[in-house]
């Protein structure tokens, strides 16, 4: 067998995808169009001077958009509420991610596998849903913690508002608590602890061990980490829409929102376009940054060869304490939010809980929420628009990550380079820049619309996972099948996708859960009775005060997000997808 390998002449799979194959030219070309071209709409935006985008001309071009923002004084006011609420999100983040990951990585705390299994868990509350139950416990106005607290403590102004800087910054900072942790736990597993051990054996006590060994080797892991979450903060709409915008507290989302959904005056398209540029450029900024820490970061490497157990760190009398926070946290970022949507669903009437309320429970809001003339086509929809999503996004990922991983392709390091530029572009402005381009090409308006925007921002995640999972597939087997004479289409389709199955299905479920999760890109793109998602849904139905159908229909989407979640973790690919979240 060997003699007759070696006689054979060695096709090597990656000689298929070289630059003479119009295939990688038609994938660059692809890539190329559905990320540039949406920018280049943007930019060209942010000049034009006509009153609609479907007006677009060379003609009508200048500097009056920028001219317009930079010398509003509310800007200055939008740049410093997101630089508060985005820092002080990362913050809770990262310190409440921190503690979590400690305790279970260098800690001797009881019940660690619970941890492991709760803390991703936490993805399944929407943002939209969590902002929206936040209120009813702690709206100045109705809130029933504030109203407890109020005739507890006699009161007689509401002593917590959730509409305030700190309220979104709180909520946010819960919700980026799992995707640190994910990224926070192998920091601590791979560790080496024999600088510690040294650094204790030179009398260094254990506070100054943690600040000058431990922190110190922890410093790139943990700046990526903080600059991530803030870029995650600062592209969020659906927390500072639901608990900024009512009281005129504005982000960059928001604010960008606002302008293109005006009512009593014609959007202001072009002044939007003049705003995003600068969130544009602060999300490039920051995703510059992080590509510098982590090109940096090989001067901490202190895994080696050797084998090595982490010390545990004894809790002692602490032990309760750290258990009491753990709980703590999953109670506030997951218990606490479900059970309010639980009793608003079941109330005839939202009102304060009593005992006497309890005995009144109903199913009356699920009957009507199913016999809600749109909810069927609504929910249909979503269903279209989620598969179409992650379908495509997992096809793409793939074909992107063969030309970048496999192949001799010239352009290879460029088509990853523009497969990475979606993560550092926010959310609405994206949608934005997408809605230039339907509307120009009068294709505004529908779901399939929606689905191609969240296909274009989540290649970029779709790529680092399939460039991992193609990597660890040996080219052996690919060179065997040539050597039997398997074209490449047999090729991909015998070894890369059994071997692959894993990941496709990880990715795809992913791409459903953020699908069904993001609120900000279908408010934008998805419009009209027959077009709309759950997301819009539930977004106008608060808005009219329909908070009892609310509960209802965000009971069953946490019922069914948490499913999927827990589908994630069984297909076993969930960490090293949502570690690049």
């Amino acid at each position: 067998m060997s003699v007759l390998s070696a006689a054979l002449p060695k096709r090597e799979f990656g000689a298929r995808f070289d630059w003479t194959n119009i295939w990688n030219h038609w994938i660059f070309l692809l890539v190329c169009v559905v990320v540039l071209l949406p920018l280049s709409f943007l930019v060209l935006g942010s000049f034009s001077t006509a009153s609609l985008p479907a007006d677009f001309s060379f003609d009508e071009m200048g500097f009056d958009n920028y001219i317009e923002v930079w010398t509003d004084p509310g800007t200055y006011q939008v740049f410093y509420n997101t630089f508060v609420y985005t820092t002080g999100a990362s913050a809770i983040g990262i310190v409440f991610a921190a503690i979590l990951a400690w305790l279970v990585e260098r800690t001797n705390l009881p019940g660690k596998i619970w941890i492991y299994a709760g803390v991703p868990m936490t993805l399944a509350m929407p943002g939209l849903i969590q902002a929206m139950a936040w209120v009813l416990l702690l709206s100045p106005n109705s809130g029933f913690v504030n109203m407890g607290l109020m005739q507890w403590l006699d009161l007689e102004e509401a002593p917590l508002n959730i509409y305030s800087l700190w309220g979104m910054s709180f909520v946010e900072g819960l919700r980026l608590v799992p995707t640190a942790f994910l990224m926070l736990v192998p920091l601590l597993r791979s560790m080496d602890p024999a600088l510690e051990e040294a650094a204790a054996v030179s009398g260094a006590n254990p506070a100054a061990t943690a600040r000058k060994i431990t922190l110190g080797l922890m410093v790139p892991g943990i700046v990526a980490v903080t600059i991530y979450q803030a870029m995650t903060a600062l592209e969020v709409f659906e927390v500072p829409g639901v608990l900024g915008m009512p009281v005129g507290l504005h982000v960059f989302a928001t604010k960008i929102y606002v302008a293109i959904q005006a009512i009593s005056v014609l959007p202001s398209y072009g002044e939007a376009n003049a705003l995003a540029m600068l969130y544009l450029a602060i999300g490039f900024g920051a995703a510059l940054l992080y590509w510098v820490v982590i090109r940096r970061s090989e001067k901490y490497a202190v895994v080696t060869g050797k084998g090595y157990r982490p010390r545990l760190t004894d809790l002692g009398r602490w032990r309760a304490a750290f258990t009491s926070f753990v709980f703590l946290f999953l109670f506030l970022s997951i218990g606490l939010p479900f059970l309010v949507m639980v009793y608003a669903s079941f109330v005839p009437v939202l009102v304060q809980p009593t005992w006497d309320v309890f005995s009144k429970l109903t199913f009356e809001h699920y009957e009507v929420l199913f016999t809600f003339p749109r909810f069927g086509k609504m929910f249909q929809n979503t269903i279209f628009m989620v598969t179409a999503a992650a379908t495509a996004t997992t096809v793409l990922s793939f074909l992107i990550s063969m030309v970048i991983v496999r192949s001799r392709f010239w352009g290879r390091r460029a088509l990853d380079m523009l497969a990475f530029i979606p993560h550092a572009i926010p959310g609405i402005v994206s949608g934005l820049a997408l809605l230039w381009l339907f509307l120009i090409l009068h294709v505004y308006g529908s779901y399939w619309t929606v689905a191609i925007g969240f296909t274009i921002a989540f290649i970029a995640y779709g790529t680092r996972a399939m460039n991992a999972a193609i990597l660890q597939i040996h080219k052996d087997l690919e060179e065997a099948a040539s050597v039997s004479g398997a074209p490449p289409w047999r090729t991909m389709w015998r070894i890369f996708v059994p071997l692959m199955m894993p990941s496709f299905i990880g990715l795809w479920i992913w791409v459903v859960l953020l699908s069904i999760r993001i609120a900000g890109m279908p408010l934008l793109l998805a419009q009209g009775p027959e077009n709309q998602l759950l997301a819009v849904m539930i977004w106008n139905m608060w808005d009219e005060g329909l908070i009892e159908e609310v509960g209802a229909i965000a009971t069953m989407m946490i019922l069914g997000i948490f499913f999927l979640v827990i589908l994630l973790r069984v297909v076993g690919f969930g960490r090293s997808i949502i570690q690049t979240r």
